[in-house]
């Protein structure tokens, strides 16, 4: 049986830069998915079907971030559109918190389902490239490595969502007087009525 540390050192360490970027990449994608429908439904007080429509209209922009990536690599070159894509993504997400309007965070959420995708054409075509001999290996490698991190982001998004939700019910259990509930002051969230 392999080690994981012997089966690594195989690749170059430039390659391993790439696995750890689409990991990473991937995991914080999924990570959102959750989130985005507690946030949307919490937050925003909308109705779970407008917060599949965000994440709908994200999945939509992530196809057009990969045919945009695909032509902005021959352009940029691979380092700099990955690093630059994660740049982009990471003002988005900062950005997201700030906005209490629905159309700027259905906004953001394209943006971010852009550049989420823009560097994968990149890795892509760059280990394609660079390690010809190895490029089987490493294009399984980096599919793992997406695939684990969608399974991880998802799951560590979950636990969060969990904990933020039981620390939320035990606060609103000790504010109120006896007697009342938690949920009776809540506003509910608005829903889209069917079209006449």
């Amino acid at each position: 049986m392999i080690s994981p540390t012997s089966f690594l050192q195989r690749y170059p360490r430039e390659a391993l830069f790439f696995l750890v970027a689409s990991f990473i990449n991937s995991s914080g994608s999924a990570f959102m998915w959750p989130l985005t429908t507690l946030y949307v439904h919490t937050i925003l007080q909308r109705s779970m079907t407008e917060a599949g429509f965000v994440l709908m209209v994200q999945s939509l922009a992530g196809i057009v971030g990969q045919f945009v990536g695909g032509t902005l690599f021959h352009r940029l070159g691979a380092k700099r559109l990955i690093v630059g894509a994660l740049l982009v993504q990471g003002l988005i997400q900062l950005s997201i918190p700030l906005t209490n309007s629905w159309l700027v965070y259905i906004a953001l959420m394209t943006g971010l389902g852009f550049t989420f995708n823009l560097s994968f054409p990149a890795i892509q075509a760059f280990i394609g490239f660079r390690w010809k001999e190895q490029r089987r290996e490493l294009f399984n490698i980096v599919y793992v490595a997406n695939n684990l991190g969608m399974t991880i982001g998802t799951s560590l998004a979950g636990v969060i969502a969990t904990s933020c939700g039981e620390q939320e019910r035990s606060m609103e259990v000790s504010i109120l007087p006896p007697g009342s509930s938690a949920t009776a002051e809540r506003p509910q969230p608005a829903t889209l009525q069917p079209a006449s």
